[in-house]
């Protein structure tokens, strides 16, 4: 995916020199330059065949995690305060890698699963700042977000919600993603994962 995206930026650079040669008031086209490069990388992410991978700290105060890049989907994800701090693993993928359960209609087009290994209790209050962002997903297109959680044999369901997207640097945006957690509480140690789908399948917006 790298060699793509490196592919693309050379070839809109080639283009910008030959436009230079002929007319200097040829610029880029803007949506063809976003479409040349991804989200960044997390610092610190593990990039596998199929998925990549990150360790988190979830603070006490609330804040944003940054999402795994993984082919083209990439971002932060604000979170509410948390009533004890813990560490979640995540783990971004375009496949249901762990034959998770099918939450919404459809096939998701991303897949966040997370790992807690502690229990903890979200507050309700997050920023609306930063989002899940791709080339794939499309500006002014509602989409929705499913969550579940299982410990032991207990499984607690995220209220689901639907954001539409908005535009980013890097393609459509879709924010508020934390509502996801807001009021929940993880009993123990857990594993989960957050589906996207493309359209508005709840009518709670997020």
């Amino acid at each position: 995916m790298k060699g793509i995206h490196g592919a693309l930026v050379l070839g809109a650079a080639t283009a910008a020199a030959a436009c230079g040669q002929v007319s200097n008031t040829a610029p880029v086209p803007a949506a063809f330059a976003m479409r040349a490069a991804a989200p960044p990388q997390c610092e610190g992410q593990r990039t596998a065949k199929k998925y990549a991978q990150l360790k988190v700290r979830l603070k006490k105060r609330g804040g944003a995690f940054c999402i795994p890049e993984f082919d083209g989907f990439g971002g932060t994800m604000e979170y509410p305060g948390v009533e004890r701090a813990v560490k979640l693993v995540l783990r971004s993928s375009t496949e249901n890698l762990y034959d998770d359960p099918q939450l919404g209609s459809g096939t998701a087009i991303f897949y966040l699963n997370l790992h807690f290994l502690e229990g903890t209790h979200f507050g309700t209050s997050f920023s609306s700042q930063g989002g899940l962002t791709a080339e794939q997903i499309q500006v002014g297109q509602p989409y929705t977000a499913f969550g579940v959680v299982t410990v032991g044999h207990l499984a607690l369901m995220f209220p689901p919600c639907y954001t539409v997207a908005t535009q980013g640097p890097y393609g459509g945006v879709l924010s508020n993603l934390g509502e996801l957690f807001a009021g929940t509480t993880i009993t123990g140690a857990g594993y989960g994962v957050i589906e996207i789908y493309s359209g508005e399948q709840v009518t709670q917006q997020c």
